[in-house]
Protein backbone atom coordinates (compact mmCIF):
# COMPACT_ATOMS: atom_id res chain seq x y z
CA UNK A 1 0.00 0.00 0.00
CA UNK A 2 2.65 2.36 0.47
CA UNK A 3 4.02 1.71 -2.75
CA UNK A 4 0.89 2.35 -4.72
CA UNK A 5 0.09 5.57 -2.11
CA UNK A 6 3.63 7.01 -3.46
CA UNK A 7 2.37 6.57 -7.17
CA UNK A 8 -0.72 8.01 -6.16
CA UNK A 9 0.64 10.98 -4.49
CA UNK A 10 3.14 11.89 -6.76
CA UNK A 11 0.29 11.77 -9.69
CA UNK A 12 -2.12 13.95 -7.63
CA UNK A 13 0.88 16.56 -6.91
CA UNK A 14 0.52 16.62 -11.07
CA UNK A 15 -3.13 17.41 -11.02
CA UNK A 16 -2.52 19.51 -8.19
CA UNK A 17 -0.01 21.80 -10.52
CA UNK A 18 -1.83 21.56 -13.30
CA UNK A 19 -5.17 23.02 -11.86
CA UNK A 20 -3.28 25.78 -10.67
CA UNK A 21 -1.85 27.03 -14.33
CA UNK A 22 -5.22 27.10 -15.51
CA UNK A 23 -6.52 28.75 -11.87
CA UNK A 24 -3.50 31.31 -11.98
CA UNK A 25 -4.44 32.63 -15.39
CA UNK A 26 -8.00 33.56 -15.08
CA UNK A 27 -7.93 34.75 -11.76
CA UNK A 28 -8.30 38.52 -11.42
CA UNK A 29 -8.57 38.65 -15.32
CA UNK A 30 -12.37 38.54 -17.34
CA UNK A 31 -14.18 35.39 -17.93
CA UNK A 32 -17.24 34.64 -18.70
CA UNK A 33 -19.02 33.41 -15.53
CA UNK A 34 -22.45 31.31 -15.52
CA UNK A 35 -24.82 30.81 -13.03
CA UNK A 36 -25.91 27.11 -12.37
CA UNK A 37 -29.23 27.78 -10.66
CA UNK A 38 -32.38 29.42 -11.54
CA UNK A 39 -33.49 31.02 -8.07
CA UNK A 40 -30.11 31.61 -6.70
CA UNK A 41 -26.45 32.67 -7.88
CA UNK A 42 -24.19 29.28 -8.03
CA UNK A 43 -21.23 30.16 -10.50
CA UNK A 44 -19.14 28.22 -12.88
CA UNK A 45 -16.36 30.07 -14.50
CA UNK A 46 -14.24 28.97 -17.44
CA UNK A 47 -11.59 28.41 -15.42
CA UNK A 48 -13.52 25.71 -13.35
CA UNK A 49 -14.54 23.72 -16.40
CA UNK A 50 -10.86 23.71 -18.16
CA UNK A 51 -9.82 22.20 -14.97
CA UNK A 52 -12.36 19.76 -14.77
CA UNK A 53 -11.59 18.86 -17.89
CA UNK A 54 -8.10 18.92 -17.81
CA UNK A 55 -8.06 16.34 -14.46
CA UNK A 56 -10.38 13.77 -15.66
CA UNK A 57 -8.26 13.84 -19.18
CA UNK A 58 -5.00 12.91 -17.29
CA UNK A 59 -7.03 10.35 -14.67
CA UNK A 60 -8.31 8.40 -17.55
CA UNK A 61 -5.39 8.11 -19.25
CA UNK A 62 -2.60 6.96 -16.44
CA UNK A 63 -6.15 5.08 -15.05
CA UNK A 64 -8.29 4.33 -17.05
CA UNK A 65 -10.53 2.07 -14.88
CA UNK A 66 -10.64 4.68 -12.35
CA UNK A 67 -14.61 6.39 -11.56
CA UNK A 68 -14.09 10.08 -11.52
CA UNK A 69 -16.48 12.22 -9.36
CA UNK A 70 -16.50 16.20 -10.54
CA UNK A 71 -18.45 18.99 -9.86
CA UNK A 72 -18.26 19.54 -13.42
CA UNK A 73 -18.05 16.12 -15.19
CA UNK A 74 -17.88 12.90 -13.46
CA UNK A 75 -16.91 10.09 -15.17
CA UNK A 76 -18.56 6.66 -13.13
CA UNK A 77 -17.26 3.62 -13.22
CA UNK A 78 -17.63 0.09 -11.21
CA UNK A 79 -13.92 0.81 -9.54
CA UNK A 80 -12.62 0.34 -6.12
CA UNK A 81 -10.97 3.98 -6.73
CA UNK A 82 -12.81 6.89 -7.26
CA UNK A 83 -11.08 10.35 -7.68
CA UNK A 84 -12.77 13.77 -6.14
CA UNK A 85 -12.81 16.51 -7.57
CA UNK A 86 -13.44 20.29 -7.07
CA UNK A 87 -11.91 22.19 -9.41
CA UNK A 88 -12.20 25.95 -7.68
CA UNK A 89 -13.62 25.67 -4.00
CA UNK A 90 -14.73 28.90 -3.31
CA UNK A 91 -15.72 30.03 -7.24
CA UNK A 92 -17.12 33.34 -5.40
CA UNK A 93 -14.14 34.38 -3.93
CA UNK A 94 -12.79 33.65 -7.47
CA UNK A 95 -14.52 35.64 -9.29
CA UNK A 96 -14.57 38.69 -6.74
CA UNK A 97 -10.73 38.42 -6.39
CA UNK A 98 -10.55 37.01 -2.89
CA UNK A 99 -7.57 34.59 -2.59
CA UNK A 100 -8.60 31.95 -0.19
CA UNK A 101 -10.31 29.63 -2.81
CA UNK A 102 -8.71 26.20 -3.96
CA UNK A 103 -8.64 22.82 -5.78
CA UNK A 104 -9.71 20.00 -3.89
CA UNK A 105 -8.25 16.16 -4.75
CA UNK A 106 -9.07 13.06 -3.28
CA UNK A 107 -8.82 9.39 -4.18
CA UNK A 108 -10.31 6.84 -2.65
CA UNK A 109 -10.73 2.92 -2.35
CA UNK A 110 -13.89 0.81 -1.38
CA UNK A 111 -15.24 4.34 -0.30
CA UNK A 112 -12.44 4.67 1.87
CA UNK A 113 -10.71 8.48 1.42
CA UNK A 114 -6.67 7.50 1.18
CA UNK A 115 -5.29 10.85 0.01
CA UNK A 116 -6.48 14.32 -0.42
CA UNK A 117 -5.11 17.74 -1.95
CA UNK A 118 -5.94 21.04 -0.94
CA UNK A 119 -4.28 23.20 -3.16
CA UNK A 120 -4.94 27.03 -2.54
CA UNK A 121 -2.61 29.21 -5.72
CA UNK A 122 -2.92 32.32 -4.71
CA UNK A 123 -1.17 31.85 -1.39
CA UNK A 124 1.31 29.26 -2.91
CA UNK A 125 0.15 26.61 -0.38
CA UNK A 126 -0.61 22.94 -0.46
CA UNK A 127 -2.22 21.27 2.26
CA UNK A 128 -1.57 17.02 1.38
CA UNK A 129 -3.26 14.15 4.04
CA UNK A 130 -2.68 10.40 3.39
CA UNK A 131 -1.73 7.23 5.63
CA UNK A 132 -0.88 8.76 8.88
CA UNK A 133 0.89 11.83 6.97
CA UNK A 134 -0.44 15.13 7.01
CA UNK A 135 1.75 18.32 5.74
CA UNK A 136 1.65 21.62 4.25
CA UNK A 137 3.58 23.21 1.32
CA UNK A 138 4.22 27.04 1.27
CA UNK A 139 6.53 28.52 -1.35
CA UNK A 140 8.09 24.77 -1.42
CA UNK A 141 8.84 24.14 2.42
CA UNK A 142 7.14 21.19 3.84
CA UNK A 143 5.68 21.84 7.63
CA UNK A 144 4.10 19.19 9.55
CA UNK A 145 0.57 19.79 10.16
CA UNK A 146 -0.99 19.83 13.86
CA UNK A 147 -4.13 20.99 15.48
CA UNK A 148 -4.37 23.45 18.57
CA UNK A 149 -4.84 21.95 21.92
CA UNK A 150 -8.26 24.10 22.90
CA UNK A 151 -11.00 22.08 24.72
CA UNK A 152 -13.14 25.27 25.83
CA UNK A 153 -16.00 26.45 23.22
CA UNK A 154 -15.37 29.79 24.63
CA UNK A 155 -11.83 29.58 23.77
CA UNK A 156 -12.36 28.70 20.03
CA UNK A 157 -12.27 30.14 16.84
CA UNK A 158 -15.41 29.33 14.98
CA UNK A 159 -15.20 29.45 10.71
CA UNK A 160 -17.82 28.76 8.18
CA UNK A 161 -18.06 29.99 4.50
CA UNK A 162 -21.12 32.04 5.15
CA UNK A 163 -24.55 30.69 7.42
CA UNK A 164 -26.27 32.56 4.35
CA UNK A 165 -25.43 29.23 2.14
CA UNK A 166 -26.65 26.95 4.87
CA UNK A 167 -28.67 24.08 3.72
CA UNK A 168 -31.97 25.46 5.34
CA UNK A 169 -32.92 27.92 8.23
CA UNK A 170 -33.21 26.23 11.05
CA UNK A 171 -29.29 25.26 10.46
CA UNK A 172 -28.53 28.65 10.51
CA UNK A 173 -30.12 29.35 13.85
CA UNK A 174 -28.35 25.89 15.02
CA UNK A 175 -24.87 28.18 13.78
CA UNK A 176 -25.75 31.04 15.90
CA UNK A 177 -26.43 29.30 18.53
CA UNK A 178 -22.91 27.88 18.51
CA UNK A 179 -21.38 31.46 17.00
CA UNK A 180 -22.68 32.72 20.60
CA UNK A 181 -20.47 30.64 22.67
CA UNK A 182 -17.60 30.72 21.11
CA UNK A 183 -14.65 33.39 21.25
CA UNK A 184 -14.78 34.07 17.37
CA UNK A 185 -16.69 33.76 14.41
CA UNK A 186 -15.10 34.55 10.97
CA UNK A 187 -16.62 33.83 7.76
CA UNK A 188 -15.53 33.26 4.01
CA UNK A 189 -13.02 30.87 4.22
CA UNK A 190 -14.29 28.46 1.84
CA UNK A 191 -11.87 25.08 1.60
CA UNK A 192 -8.79 26.91 3.50
CA UNK A 193 -11.07 27.48 6.84
CA UNK A 194 -10.08 23.11 6.99
CA UNK A 195 -6.60 23.88 6.05
CA UNK A 196 -6.77 26.59 8.77
CA UNK A 197 -7.89 23.90 11.61
CA UNK A 198 -5.55 21.74 10.59
CA UNK A 199 -2.06 24.36 11.16
CA UNK A 200 -3.37 25.28 14.39
CA UNK A 201 -5.36 29.00 13.78
CA UNK A 202 -8.81 27.46 13.99
CA UNK A 203 -10.56 25.28 16.00
CA UNK A 204 -14.04 24.18 14.80
CA UNK A 205 -15.52 24.73 11.12
CA UNK A 206 -19.35 24.02 10.51
CA UNK A 207 -20.82 23.87 7.33
CA UNK A 208 -24.19 22.48 5.77
CA UNK A 209 -25.53 21.42 2.72
CA UNK A 210 -22.01 20.72 1.00
CA UNK A 211 -21.46 18.12 -1.75
CA UNK A 212 -18.37 15.56 -1.67
CA UNK A 213 -16.50 17.38 -3.76
CA UNK A 214 -16.69 19.97 -0.97
CA UNK A 215 -15.40 17.56 1.73
CA UNK A 216 -13.52 14.27 0.55
CA UNK A 217 -9.82 15.78 0.08
CA UNK A 218 -9.91 17.85 3.09
CA UNK A 219 -10.74 14.63 5.96
CA UNK A 220 -7.50 12.98 5.54
CA UNK A 221 -5.39 16.75 6.02
CA UNK A 222 -7.65 16.86 9.41
CA UNK A 223 -7.58 13.55 10.49
CA UNK A 224 -3.95 13.30 10.50
CA UNK A 225 -3.24 16.38 11.76
CA UNK A 226 -4.59 15.11 15.26
CA UNK A 227 -8.46 16.57 13.78
CA UNK A 228 -11.68 15.34 13.84
CA UNK A 229 -14.12 15.75 11.15
CA UNK A 230 -18.29 14.66 10.81
CA UNK A 231 -21.75 15.03 10.34
CA UNK A 232 -23.52 16.83 12.93
CA UNK A 233 -25.44 13.44 13.16
CA UNK A 234 -22.22 12.16 13.98
CA UNK A 235 -21.66 10.16 10.81
CA UNK A 236 -18.25 9.64 7.95
CA UNK A 237 -18.63 12.64 5.43
CA UNK A 238 -17.82 10.66 2.47
CA UNK A 239 -20.89 11.92 0.48
CA UNK A 240 -21.06 15.65 2.07
CA UNK A 241 -23.87 17.01 4.55
CA UNK A 242 -23.73 19.50 7.41
CA UNK A 243 -20.42 19.31 8.40
CA UNK A 244 -18.27 19.59 11.71
CA UNK A 245 -14.71 19.32 12.07
CA UNK A 246 -12.59 20.36 15.59
CA UNK A 247 -9.51 20.19 16.89
CA UNK A 248 -10.37 16.99 19.12
CA UNK A 249 -13.66 14.63 20.13
CA UNK A 250 -14.04 16.96 22.94
CA UNK A 251 -14.84 20.20 21.46
CA UNK A 252 -16.54 18.32 18.86
CA UNK A 253 -18.68 16.80 21.05
CA UNK A 254 -20.11 19.88 22.63
CA UNK A 255 -20.15 21.55 19.88
CA UNK A 256 -22.44 18.48 18.18
CA UNK A 257 -23.98 18.95 21.26
CA UNK A 258 -25.20 22.94 20.72
CA UNK A 259 -25.81 22.41 17.37
CA UNK A 260 -28.09 19.63 17.75
CA UNK A 261 -30.04 21.12 20.60
CA UNK A 262 -33.77 21.36 20.33
CA UNK A 263 -35.92 23.74 22.04
CA UNK A 264 -33.07 25.87 23.98
CA UNK A 265 -33.94 27.22 26.60
CA UNK A 266 -34.88 31.22 25.94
Amino acid sequence: MRNGITKYLKFSNKLADEARKISLFYFKKKFSVINKKKYDFDPVTTADIKIQKKLNRMILESFSNHSILGEEESFKKKSPYEWCIDPIDGTKSFIQGVPLWGTLISLSKNKKIILGIADIPALDERYVGYSNTSYKIVKGKKTRLQVRKINSLEDSILNTTSPYVFANKSDQVSFERLNKKTKSTRLGGDCYSYCLLSDGHVDIVVESGLKAWDIRALVPIIKNAGGIIKTWENNEVYNGGRIIACNNQILFKKSRLVLNKKNPAK
